[in-house]
């Protein structure tokens, strides 16, 4: 994995864990953010998604390397 593979994997992972831990804490909290609930939820499918994804690149730029050996 070359080194602007690892800086844009890890950016994107950061960006993304960030956003789904960011609408777990909107999910669980009262007030006026609360009411953004209804907005959100397709917002946090979407950054678990980005995690999933990122995850299986990760794995199969690895797997590649080894086969490449």
């Amino acid at each position: 994995m070359n080194a602007r593979r690892i800086i844009f994997l890890s950016v994107f992972v950061a960006y993304q864990l960030f956003a789904f831990l960011f609408t777990l804490a909107i999910e669980y909290k009262d007030g006026f953010i609360y009411t953004l609930l209804n907005k959100v939820t397709l917002f946090k499918y979407g950054t678990l998604l980005g995690l999933v994804l990122a995850i299986i690149e990760f794995v199969w730029v690895k797997n590649e390397s080894k086969d490449k050996q």
